[in-house]
């Protein structure tokens, strides 16, 4: 007899909570105030596994990879109509291809599906306004709670209700506009809005925008004072996340605001303060927003060092120290000069105990690689001088030296889900020959428990 018999099978209920906690992977689209935001989630590598293990598993694991659909194409269109009597009961998340991808052959089936899936709850519809027919369609279904949209709503929808319409991401020209006030008269909701510090003043306070979450706001002028944020957060009791970007130089360590303040502090005190400039803040407070507390705390950072200091590891540290729940970070090395072990610049960013994404610039030619990798070691001097190989040659090493490091960092920082990659470098293709330039872009995840990585890097002229 087969041991296994001898032990009663796990009851459904737990197997549910399994599959609930593996089912899905990190939206890389909703990191570091990314414009368009989505809902959307990727079934993860276990989730597939555990469905074909037997039949019990599959119909525990169905409600979760049917729960979301993504409709890129024609077939997509087609395998959601054939699977119509599964999916009327389990999707809940649908999100359609932009306008010109799905043929009108395509769009007639959408139309004549949607209203059949009786849980239907999202809908992510970009380039909605050119479908007009197809946007009524889905604003009448009666389980639909929301319509995320990414452009600005068209003039021949001012009549409708509009209360299930999320616009993605406006900034500060049109919202104020009267057009839009209309909008907003009709029901329509804004997620995320952008805007210079020349904008925040009183009509920050007095326009009302529905839903608000998220703001974006540029800071282009030097000397920012923030007394606009405690009236902001009362105003919108939505708003959860405030992002501060293209910081002019000093011009938060000079006078630095609360939320600062000890990382200024410490910097001074240890004499790290020109080793770095802050180029971004990501603020967010809890939701829902109590009425006693309206504190914001940084859970994303953006960090360049400067080229005259060795201290990288010294600050990081420092800042781990300050801000242990940062979530986000951004590691600018573009003027950096020195080089650092890989498992030491990784033991460092392991600090952060709280860290899911982290976006890395122009780091590969500041790692050492150790004993046994000197074929990655940084393949280029920006003169050209070094070696004289070809531009795959140098972008495969290149590649291969920041995925071995990727893989070092995510088994050390448990908590890290996602590493953005953004670096570049020079070589020379001979003597007689000029510099050539290769550049490596893309997203890299962890797949599994074992940490091992998943993804690719882009090729860029």
């Amino acid at each position: 007899m087969d041991s296994l018999r001898l032990y009663p099978p796990l009851p459904n209920e737990l197997l549910h909570s399994i599959a609930n906690y593996i089912a899905y992977t990190p939206n890389i689209s909703n990191q570091r105030g990314s414009r368009n935001k989505s809902f959307f989630k990727h079934a993860s590598p276990e989730l597939l596994a555990l469905s074909v293990v037997n039949w019990r598993l599959r119909r525990i694991c169905l409600p979760f990879l049917l729960a979301y659909i993504k409709l890129r194409h024609d077939k997509d269109v087609k395998k959601l109509e054939n699977d119509l009597s599964l999916c009327a009961k389990f999707t809940k998340n649908l999100v359609i291809g932009r306008f010109g991808a799905l043929t009108q052959d395509g769009e007639r089936i959408t139309s004549r599906v949607v209203p059949r899936l009786e849980q239907l709850l999202n809908v992510e519809l970009p380039d909605c306004w050119d479908r007009s027919d197809l946007l009524r369609i889905i604003l009448a279904h009666p389980t639909v709670t929301s319509v995320l949209v990414n452009e600005e709503p068209h003039v021949s929808m001012r009549a409708h209700d509009l209360s299930k319409v999320i616009l993605d991401y406006t900034n500060s020209t049109s919202a104020f506009s009267p057009q839009f006030t209309t909008y907003f008269e009709r029901g329509m909701r804004l997620k995320c809005l952008g805007l210079a510090t020349d904008s925040i003043d009183n009509r920050l306070q007095s326009h009302h925008f529905p839903g608000l979450e998220e703001i974006k706001i540029y800071m282009f002028k030097a000397d920012v004072s923030f007394s606009w944020l405690s009236p902001l957060s009362s105003t919108y009791p939505t708003l959860t996340r405030l992002w501060l970007l293209q910081i002019d130089k000093d011009s938060l360590t000079h006078n630095a605001p609360p939320f600062l303040s000890s990382l200024v502090v410490e910097s001074q005190r240890q004499g790290l303060q020109h080793v770095f400039r802050i180029l971004g803040v990501g603020l967010c407070r809890a939701k829902p927003v109590d009425q006693e507390s309206q504190d914001w705390r940084v859970m994303g950072l953006a960090l360049r060092t400067t080229s005259a200091h060795k201290l990288l590891i010294e600050t990081l540290a420092l800042v781990a120290s300050v801000f242990p729940k940062l979530e986000f970070l951004t590691l600018d090395l573009d003027r950096h000069q020195e080089t650092y072990n890989i498992d030491e610049l990784a033991s460092v960013l392991a600090r952060f105990s709280s860290l899911r994404v982290i976006y890395l610039e122009c780091v590969y030619e500041r790692l050492n690689f150790g004993p046994g990798n000197e074929n990655l070691m940084r393949p280029v001097q920006r003169d050209g001088s070094t070696h004289s190989d070809s531009l795959d040659e140098l972008r495969a090493r290149a590649e291969s030296g920041l995925l071995l490091f990727t893989s070092r960092l995510v088994k050390q920082a448990k908590s890290l889900d996602l590493v953005h990659i953004d670096d570049m470098g020079y070589g020379s293709a001979g003597s007689t020959r000029p510099l050539i330039h290769w550049h490596l872009r893309g997203w890299l995840h962890v797949l599994n428990s074992n940490r091992d990585i998943g993804g690719t890097l882009g090729n860029y002229h």
